[in-house]
């Protein structure tokens, strides 16, 4: 009779060197990748409450605009003065503003923390419509435009020397030469009827 074979072992129980290192590199890369991910979730979430309070901002000065009478906006411009051309703006008479991002007041009366001074760019826009004709328009078109800065794309950052109250409407516009990709905004339209004209 023979003697049995002893089995060879055929591998050591345990991780090689190799194995590890490779584990650990894939980790890396995951971990890297999820954090990578989080800053750009961070991002997107502050890029629609920015948009949100910019739509919030353009509401209101609809608002505005929509509860001043018909005659007035045709009679007067943004600064006052009487029997203004159309189309006029703020643009134009220098009357736009610039308001805060989150500068609700707290019970103290005081601006919350985080407040970003003069964050949005306000303008606004009277014009006849339809666009052309003379006299006194039966309609005209209103515009309110907010525009900002936008900080959070990494693919278009803002040069480090322009400002909010650099910011002009045709930044918004990729036809125009002024359009700035790091630029961000909301526009409204609407039209509103001449209300006050005896009926016919």
């Amino acid at each position: 009779m023979g003697t049995p074979e002893r089995k060879s072992r055929g591998s050591e129980a345990g991780f090689t060197m190799a194995e590890v290192m490779v584990a650990l590199i894939v980790f890396i890369v995951a971990v890297v990748g999820l954090v990578a991910m989080e800053s750009r979730g961070i991002e997107a979430q502050r890029a629609s409450m920015e948009t949100r309070e910019g739509e919030r901002i353009a509401q209101e000065i609809m608002a505005e605009l929509m509860a001043t009478s018909f005659d007035e906006l045709i009679e007067f411009d943004f600064a006052g003065a009487q029997n203004p051309a159309l189309p006029y703006d703020d643009v134009d008479l220098d009357t736009w503003e610039l308001r805060d991002y989150g500068a609700v007041p707290n019970a103290t009366g005081e601006r919350a923390p985080g407040v970003r001074a003069d964050f949005y760019w306000v303008g606004r826009r009277v014009d006849r419509w339809p666009t052309g004709g003379a006299g006194t328009p039966d309609a005209v078109q209103l515009e309110v435009t907010v525009l900002w800065l936008d900080y959070t794309n990494p693919a278009f950052p803002p040069p480090s020397d322009v400002d909010v109250d650099d910011l002009v409407s045709d930044n918004l516009d990729p036809a125009s030469p002024e359009f700035s990709p790091w630029v961000r905004g909301v526009q409204l339209r609407t039209v509103r009827v001449n209300d006050a004209r005896e009926p016919g």
